[in-house]
């Protein structure tokens, strides 16, 4: 970082006083990063400002020297401070019986300030533990109470549809399962979109994963599906856009004649859930955006649209 002004103030007076010769002031800059062509120049310099003073010496004195080395110092940026860093350094490690009082003193102030600066350095250093501790702390906090709400959440739609269930009523029933695969869906993180109807089709319901938008066909009827709606939800699907694919969720499972009917109809545009399923994402096994990729990793290396919920690994 910059060295302010107080410190190379106390750097020229140092250096200004700590050699009886000029020969050890060079000899001290050299080892410090000093390049002799940039110490000769500083030399001139200084001798062409004393001589334009009119002063009588033959030589001008280490001061103005060390004024034009520091000029020249400070305006090389970075590659400066690393220099002026080791001209402190050796000032303040090293030994001087030489050096005049004013020099001897501004070392001494030199050392201080370098004890300050350890200190405030080791106690930023601590302020910033204790910050990223408070930070790491407050972010496992938002994590449990998320994780707390998430399972909060889910139980109360396990509840929800458990107490489906219990609904004698078909027609609400179903209107019921509608709005709680919508809730599910955002539960999930699966932006989900209720029930609404196009030019003569009703769609129940539609979300995102990834970069692809799912329609929802969910069907609770007393038997399990025997496959006469595939060919509905199929024809919903090829009227929207290509990457458009569904999800066809039956609670109570389809029979075997139209899971093998559907696995012959070519290539598969949507997967086959039940209420088993369900339960397993509201019962914790996994979220549905992941159960959802394993059943369409096995739809895509099988072509199998269904894979029962115990089958699951």
């Amino acid at each position: 970082m910059p060295f302010d002004a107080a410190v190379l103030g106390l750097v020229e007076e140092s250096l200004s006083g700590v050699f009886s010769y000029h020969d050890a002031l060079d000899e001290f800059l050299l080892r410090s990063g000093i390049s002799p062509p940039m110490l000769e120049h500083a030399r001139q310099q200084a001798e062409e400002i004393f001589l334009s003073s009119g002063r009588e010496y033959s030589r001008a004195p280490k001061r103005y020297v060390v004024k034009q080395v520091l000029k020249k110092v400070n305006a090389l940026g970075s590659d400066g401070d690393v220099i002026l860093a080791n001209i402190i350094t050796g000032l303040t490690k090293g030994r001087f019986p030489d050096a005049n009082d004013p020099a001897v003193a501004a070392i001494s102030d030199l050392i201080s300030r370098q004890k300050d600066d350890v200190e405030q350095k080791r106690r930023a250093q601590e302020e910033e533990k204790a910050r990223r501790a408070d930070i790491a702390e407050a972010e496992e906090r938002r994590k449990t109470e998320a994780h707390l709400l998430s399972q909060q959440k889910r139980d109360q739609l396990r509840d929800e549809f458990v107490n489906l269930m219990m609904e004698t009523n078909a027609q609400q029933r179903g209107y019921l399962l509608e709005t709680f695969l919508s809730d599910l869906f955002d539960s999930e993180g699966l932006e989900s979109r209720r029930s609404f109807r196009l030019t003569g089709e009703q769609i129940d319901g539609s979300f995102s994963l990834g970069s692809r938008t799912y329609l929802v066909e969910a069907k609770w009827v007393k038997s399990a599906i025997a496959g006469a709606e595939f060919s509905q939800f199929i024809y919903k699907i090829d009227g929207k856009t290509a990457d458009t694919r569904g999800v066809y969720i039956s609670v109570n499972g389809y029979s075997p004649e139209a899971l093998q009917g559907l696995n012959g109809k070519g290539a598969l545009e949507f997967i086959c859930l039940d209420g088993a399923h369900l339960m397993r994402v509201l019962t914790g096994g996994e979220k549905l955006p992941e159960l959802l990729r394993k059943l369409w990793r096995h739809a895509d290396e099988t072509g199998e649209a269904y894979l029962p919920a115990n089958q699951l690994h």
